[in-house]
């Protein structure tokens, strides 16, 4: 009873201590081309979405479409802009047993352009 006691106990522990997280950041100039266009800045802000995927061995199979033309939108919406510029985005990865939830954070300066 003792010894089956300890090996439930290591593999709950085992359960519970097997994730992972990583994350990366980068960074662009727009989203669309705009040069030789006028824009004036018409606010700034931050948006995340997250999506998970089911990872067996080093294949993953996505649970869901990765939301991230819906964060562009949801940026360029809030602020009732045309494009972003100053774009900063960082991405992180929890990865629990065989899910990994995808989390993507956008921050950008929306601009309307100018006719």
């Amino acid at each position: 009873m003792r010894t089956f006691t300890l090996i439930l106990t290591m593999a709950i522990a085992g359960l519970l201590f097997t994730n992972c997280a990583s994350s990366s950041a980068g960074i662009t100039t727009s989203n669309i081309p705009l040069t030789g266009k006028n824009y004036r800045v018409v606010g700034n802000g931050q948006t995340q979405v997250d999506w998970w995927t089911l990872d067996l061995g080093l294949v993953g199979f996505p649970l869901q479409e990765p939301p991230i033309d819906q964060a562009v939108q949801k940026l360029i919406e809030a602020h009732g802009g045309d494009a972003l510029i100053n774009l900063r985005y960082s991405t992180d990865r929890f990865i629990f047993l065989f899910m990994t939830r995808h989390r993507f954070t956008l921050k950008a300066d929306v601009v309307k352009v100018q006719n």
